[in-house]
């Protein structure tokens, strides 16, 4: 896959007595651009000058070095065991002699100095002593690193590089907003969504309806005209298990009543999101706030939002069954001016959108407008991404009697729980009692 990315360069300099951590040196480098370059939009570059540097007459080896891969370096990486190298004319050594080059130009070093053992007979003494001259000079004006053993060098070294690979970015982040025009990065946006997960825009308007029964108490239980058949009961374990009992549902009246009630009050609140950027987004949480002005906002779930029509035989079994409210009290309860929920994505990947399955459902006691504020997490942002939605309730509302109810209900009989009562047809059935909101 091809994309755009920007290039840091790390210089590995070292005398010849460590190529082994010269090599797990490149590896860090190249795992860490396995796992991060196509997501960062970042590639870590190894420089060494045996593989970038090129043969040339008529200047000193280390001049050579220097103009060609030294000076090119972002960050430098010195390694140090028993010998510090062998001298260039201008310093004691071509690894010093880099480490101060870099240094100079106000780049990142990073040092390391080997604390393994060393066959006595492979010291060179001359050179260790240069060695500790450099940590003399060198420990007071600066943060080292030392190992006892390769695997804690690959250890520090990995760990360290990102730290400052992150320093480095917030470095040069001033100043580039060319690059950062071209550069793929994780945008996500957030927008309503009607009950089919289609993009409704950062701006909705709903509209539900808010109906009282001034005498509740006056809807009758309920009795069936008809003969009630009891169920014989049946013999066996398997059978016991499954046995139901039937009785004539004497709330039926009043959950039907809470039913309709609910049904016109709660909405499904859906959203639908979209990466419009070039790099995918994993653990995405969205935190959401609602704000209202006038602090009569309900939220609820959708699992207490019951969409199953109360039926008039009421059935049971021994592990249970559904319950339904006998009084809009349960289910429509004081108001709040500020309510929060979240939604939670495993991953998004660019360009891709969908609307989660609605988790709450809202609902007002009066017309009423929202601010929803959203801040968005990922681990592809640096920070959380705050967006804004704005939600008008328009609520119709109604007094009726219980006889009003009890029309209702007779015209809407058993039906399918999707059938709700029309602003027209509580508007009939509120007659003169009717108050707009």
């Amino acid at each position: 896959m091809v994309f755009p990315a920007r290039v840091f360069r790390i210089l590995i300099a070292s005398p010849s007595d460590v190529i082994d951590e010269r090599e797990i040196a490149v590896k860090i480098i190249q795992e860490w651009n396995d796992l991060n370059s196509a997501e960062r939009q970042l590639v870590l570059l190894p420089l060494r000058w045996e593989t970038h540097s090129a043969p040339e007459y008529g200047q000193r080896p280390q001049a050579i070095i220097n103009r060609q891969v030294v000076d090119n370096c972002d960050i430098l990486v010195g390694i140090f065991w028993t010998r510090i190298g062998t001298p260039t004319g201008l310093a004691d050594s071509g690894t010093l002699e880099e480490i101060e080059r870099v240094a100079s130009d106000g780049k990142t070093v990073m040092l390391y100095f080997s604390q393994m053992k060393q066959d006595p007979e492979k010291i060179d003494i001359e050179q260790l002593a240069k060695l500790r001259d450099f940590k003399k000079k060198t420990f007071p004006n600066a943060l080292v690193e030392g190992y006892s053993s390769h695997i804690e060098f690959r250890d520090k070294l990995a760990k360290q590089i990102e730290i400052q690979i992150r320093t480095l970015i917030a470095g040069q982040s001033d100043g580039e907003e060319e690059f950062a025009e071209i550069t793929p990065k994780t945008d996500i946006v957030i927008h309503f969504a009607d009950e089919l997960g289609t993009n409704m825009g950062s701006q909705l308007e709903i509209e539900t309806a808010y109906c009282e029964v001034m005498d509740f108490e006056n809807i009758p239980d309920y009795v069936q005209t008809g003969n009630v058949n009891a169920l014989a009961r049946p013999e066996g374990v398997s059978s016991w298990l499954s046995y139901v009992s039937s009785n004539v549902n004497k709330d039926y009246y009043r959950q039907m009543a809470t039913h309709i009630i609910q049904q016109s009050f709660y909405k499904p609140l859906r959203f639908w999101l979209k990466n419009r950027g070039g790099v995918g987004a994993r653990d995405v949480y969205i935190d959401i706030t609602l704000q209202s002005e006038k602090g009569n906002v309900i939220l609820i779930p959708r699992s207490q939002c019951s969409s199953s029509t109360p039926t008039q035989v009421s059935s049971s079994t021994l592990l249970g069954g559904g319950y339904s409210p006998n009084n809009p009290d349960e289910v429509i309860r004081d108001g709040r001016d500020v309510w929060n929920t979240n939604i939670e994505i495993r991953a998004l990947q660019p360009q891709r959108e969908l609307s989660p399955s609605s988790e709450v459902s809202i609902g007002a006691k009066e017309s009423c407008e929202i601010l929803i504020r959203s801040r968005i997490f990922a681990d592809t942002l640096p920070e959380p991404v705050i967006q804004e939605l704005k939600l008008k309730i328009k609520v119709n509302k109604f007094i009726i009697t219980a006889a009003d109810m009890m029309h209702m209900i007779t015209d809407l009989g058993n039906k399918d729980d999707s059938t709700r009562p029309s602003s027209s047809t509580s508007s009939a059935r509120a007659k003169k009692h009717r108050r707009s909101s």
